[in-house]
């Protein structure tokens, strides 16, 4: 299909090297729209731009403040938004990948792309400096823009907490290149691929360990750097007491892959997420995952899988220890089908929806949420 509107991908607030799976999403769906659509404006800041030399000839530089540290993105992010509107055209789409970067005074036609609501859910969880702006940004975000979602659940707590319907476009598995070699621990391992963001719940991983001596067999592999905040005295507890915890920093593509790979499962205790990427990541690496009951987690995965487990710690010794005596050989039934060119195709079908209503049509095309004895609101 042919677009006659140019599309904006507004990325200046994309820092590769701090962005997990929403930074991904946006990769893989920037690669997928310039597939299949021929007029489209990457703005991204001078450090991401540089990483991206494939897009060169899309590339709009937007010159921004260190974006390094949550505090500091915050603070760059929030002079984008009061400042930043001179940098968007006034023509086409604009597709805000990461929920909040919007400045004020934006008028186009937007879709933005909102992974999760956890500065409602679990703000205490959030630097002070972004769940504010975040509290300030995403209600006029909703109220300007067409919303895109990656989940029922997310969906659900979208429409609960701004008053608004959300498109819900599932998500294709990230597709990991060959592993390359790596020094991997010597004996089995059991691997969490996860930022050490509060909510991914990498201390209750470490208690089994520690409750229970048989898991000890097992190292625990963590993509961890030094600054391990809180966490620092609960793996030193956990090293003392005989356990080996290995800390990898942040890992390339095709290390995670062999990480994936030489893994007797990977595990994910997450107590909330967006949306379960990491899921679908190790299982296409044939690497079996065990599951919280974290229904985003949950949703991404058929129904039946046999390792989502409740968070007791006695339940996840008994799920890895059964697959360490029997490991599953049979993963690829739970890989989803959905490929990216297939996402892409669905997001430009509602940038063309949105593209074509007029200030009347776009009102009755972003749903009413209406709530017993208020009025409607529109996105």
């Amino acid at each position: 299909m042919t677009y006659s509107w140019p599309l904006n991908v507004i990325a200046p607030n994309f820092e590769p090297g701090t962005v997990g799976g929403a930074g991904e999403v946006m990769v893989q769906l920037t690669n997928g729209f310039l597939r299949q659509h021929s007029n489209i404006r990457i703005y991204l800041n001078q450090s991401a731009a540089r990483q991206f030399p494939q897009w060169s000839d899309h590339i709009i530089k937007i010159r921004t403040a260190s974006m390094d540290r949550p505090t500091s993105k915050a603070a760059a992010m929030l002079h984008l938004d009061l400042a930043g509107g001179w940098i968007l055209p006034p023509d086409g789409i604009s597709w805000f990948p990461f929920g909040a970067m919007m400045p004020f005074y934006f008028r186009g036609k937007g879709v933005v792309t909102i992974h999760d609501t956890i500065d409602r859910d679990l703000p205490g969880q959030l630097p002070v400096v972004e769940r504010y702006f975040r509290r300030i940004m995403i209600p006029r975000t909703t109220q300007q823009c067409a919303v895109i979602t990656d989940s029922n659940v997310s969906r659900d707590r979208i429409r609960r907490h701004y008053g608004v319907e959300a498109t819900v476009i599932p998500l294709a598995s990230v597709p990991l290149p060959p592993p390359i070699a790596v020094e991997l621990p010597f004996c089995p391992y059991v691997f969490y691929a996860a930022n050490g963001w509060p909510h991914k719940n990498h201390k209750f991983l470490l208690e089994p360990w520690c409750r229970n001596k048989r898991l000890r067999k097992s190292a625990l592999v963590f993509t961890l750097g030094p600054k391990l905040g809180a966490l620092a005295p609960l793996i030193n507890r956990a090293r003392m007491e005989g356990i080996e915890v290995v800390l990898t920093g942040r890992l390339s593509l095709p290390q995670l892959a062999a990480y994936y790979q030489g893994a007797l499962c990977s595990a994910l205790p997450s107590l909330y997420e967006g949306f379960g990427l990491t899921v679908q990541e190790s299982l296409s690496a044939n690497c079996p995952v065990v599951l919280s009951e974290c229904a985003e987690l949950t949703e991404s995965v058929p129904s039946g899988y046999p390792f989502i487990v409740p968070l007791k710690h006695d339940r996840w010794a008994e799920a890895i220890l059964s697959i360490q005596h029997a490991p599953p050989t049979d993963l690829q039934q739970w890989v989803t089908s959905k490929t990216w060119a297939e996402v892409a195709t669905e997001y430009l079908k509602v940038f063309d929806l949105v593209h074509r209503a007029t200030t009347e049509q776009r009102v009755r095309f972003k749903s009413r949420i209406i709530d017993a004895g208020e009025p409607a609101r529109t996105i």
